[in-house]
C-alpha cells in the first residue's frame, strides 16, 4: 500500500504517495492526522485502487472519547465511473477499516453497504 495524507495542509499529496505497512498507515491515522474536518488519510493499493478516510466534521472540543462520532466518510473514488462509493462510519471504526484495506486491498466491494455518488 501507498499512503497520502492531508492534516490542516500538511502531509504528503497523492501523486507522491509513500509505501507503507499496516503499522505505519494505523500510525499516520492515529498521530499525523487531527480530527479536523477535510483532514484526511489515502491509501491506494498495488491495483492503483483508493480508499479514503476524510473528517466531513470536526471533533467538538467537549467531546472526550470521540471513537462513536460517525464523522468520517470512507470513499472509494472510481473516475471510470465518474463518481465514488461511500458512507460515514464512526471514528472508532476506522483502524479496522484500514486493516480490511490491507487484506482485501482497497475494492470497494469488501467494505459493506456503499452508496454510490456521482460527480
Amino acid at each position: 500500500m501507498r499512503a497520502f495524507w492531508d492534516d490542516c495542509g500538511q502531509g504528503v499529496p497523492s501523486d507522491q504517495a509513500k509505501p507503507v505497512n499496516l503499522l505505519e498507515a494505523s500510525w499516520i491515522w492515529s498521530d499525523e492526522i487531527r480530527g479536523v474536518q477535510g483532514n484526511f488519510l489515502g491509501l491506494i493499493d498495488d491495483e492503483d485502487r483508493t480508499i479514503q478516510f476524510y473528517f466531513d466534521a470536526g471533533i467538538p472540543d467537549d467531546v472526550d472519547d470521540a471513537r462513536h462520532l460517525r464523522i468520517v466518510l470512507v470513499d472509494f473514488p472510481r473516475p471510470d465511473l465518474g463518481g465514488s462509493y461511500g458512507r460515514h462510519v464512526a471514528i472508532g471504526e476506522v483502524h479496522r477499516l484500514i486493516a480490511r484495506a490491507f487484506e482485501a486491498g482497497a475494492d470497494h466491494r469488501h467494505f459493506g453497504e456503499l452508496a454510490f455518488t456521482a460527480w
